[in-house]
């Protein structure tokens, strides 16, 4: 007998054997209202039990879980969600504590740090509050030359209201530019003063 054939005859072998053992193999489970079925090959709506894999001798062998209904696949979705935010919160938490041990020392230099910002800050603030203060009366200045022009009985000219109009919109842009500052070192105090609280504890751990 060639090794060719010897080769066919033990792969139809094989085959054969593989098919005896699958058909040995028998799945068990409860449906809906309670009733027990057993085949080799069950049905799609089987799928939403759990089955017991059965050998030749009725021993289980395993288990094949049910299908998840769509509610229990949601959930499943939102709880690995809600545990990959929680470890991206973590990592990004364990980042910031890093940064601020390698930034600051000691408790005196973040408050020094901090000082320095809101320092910062104030003296925009002050330079925005002259600038309100000098359009404001560059505003009232031209008000009082239209008023005289009309009190005399002539028209004022255009280019006077406008003129107007357009300091105007210069004190609500600086006004706008104020309350934006004013908010920034209100930001800036309260995360200096976490990070100050967090720092303690980091410090504390040492």
């Amino acid at each position: 007998m060639g090794f060719a054939v010897r080769l066919v005859m033990l792969a139809s072998i094989g085959a054969m054997l593989a098919a005896s053992v699958a058909q040995a193999q028998m799945y068990r489970w409860t449906d809906e209202e309670g009733r027990v079925h057993y085949s080799d090959s069950p049905p799609p709506e089987a799928s939403r039990q759990e089955r017991q894999i059965l050998d030749e001798r009725g021993l289980r062998r395993g288990v094949l879980e049910r299908a998840r209904t769509p509610e229990e696949i949601e959930e499943a979705r939102r709880q690995e969600q809600a545990e990959e935010e929680r470890r991206q919160a973590e990592a990004e938490r364990e980042r910031r504590d890093r940064i601020l041990l390698q930034s600051f020392g000691s408790e005196r230099e973040l408050i020094a740090a901090r000082d320095d910002r809101v320092a910062l800050i104030d003296g925009a603030l002050h330079i925005t509050e002259e600038n309100i203060r000098g359009l404001e009366e560059q505003k009232a200045s031209l008000e009082r030359r239209r008023d005289l022009i009309a009190s005399r009985g002539r028209e004022p000219p255009e280019a006077l209201d406008e003129d107007i109009a357009s300091v105007q919109r210069q004190i609500r842009v600086q006004e706008q530019l104020r309350e934006e500052r004013t908010a920034e070192r209100r930001r800036i105090i309260e995360q200096f003063d976490a990070d100050l609280e967090r720092l303690r504890e980091l410090l504390a751990e040492r």
